[in-house]
C-alpha cells in the first residue's frame, strides 16, 4: 500500500490570464462523477474570483466540499490549457509513472472511499462539510504493477 500523497501532489498553479480573452471555467458544480458538464468559453472579465487554477490532461479534479456529491473527474479534454478551475477543486497531479491516473481515479472515487471522506468532512467544524488534501492524501492505494492496474481499469472493478 502507498499513500496518495506519496504519488500525487495537490497543485495550485495560477492560470496565466495575460493575452487570454476567453477560457472554460469549471466550478465544483461543473463536474460530476467523471464528467465535465461545461465546455463553453467565458469572457475572462466576467469570471468569479475563485477562477484561478490551471489544469492539464491526466490531472484529477476533486471537490473539497461534500465528497458525497461526487464532484470529481479525470481531466481528458481537448485544449486543457484553455481551462481554469475553482479554488474549491483540488487538482491532483502525479509525481511519477508508477501509477495509472485512471486506476487512481477509480480507486479514490469508490463509494467506500467517498463515504470515508464524507465522514471526515462532517467531523470538521465549518460552514460546509469539507476535506483537505491532508485527508485525501492519507488514503492508502494498493501498489499494484502497471499491468495489474490496467487490468483492473479495463475490468472496472476495484478492491479496497
Amino acid at each position: 500500500m502507498v499513500k496518495l500523497k506519496d504519488i500525487c501532489d495537490s497543485v495550485s498553479i495560477t492560470y496565466n490570464f495575460s493575452n487570454v480573452k476567453e477560457v472554460v471555467f469549471l466550478n465544483t458544480g461543473d463536474i460530476l462523477e467523471g464528467k465535465i458538464l461545461v465546455s463553453s468559453y467565458s469572457d475572462v472579465s466576467f469570471l468569479p474570483g475563485q477562477a484561478k487554477k490551471s489544469i492539464q490532461n491526466g490531472d484529477i479534479l476533486y471537490s473539497e466540499i461534500r465528497p458525497q456529491n461526487k464532484r470529481f473527474c479525470l481531466v481528458d479534454v481537448p485544449n486543457s490549457q484553455d481551462y481554469v478551475v475553482s479554488t474549491k477543486l483540488m487538482v491532483l497531479r502525479f509525481k511519477g509513472k508508477d501509477f495509472l491516473p485512471k486506476f487512481i481515479y477509480q480507486y479514490i472515487t469508490q463509494d467506500n472511499v467517498v463515504d470515508t471522506l464524507q465522514q471526515l468532512a462532517e467531523s470538521r467544524s465549518g460552514t460546509f462539510p469539507q476535506i483537505t488534501f491532508s485527508e485525501l492524501g492519507d488514503i492508502e492505494i494498493p501498489n499494484y504493477s502497471l499491468d495489474d492496474q490496467q487490468h483492473i481499469v479495463d475490468s472496472r472493478r476495484m478492491m479496497a
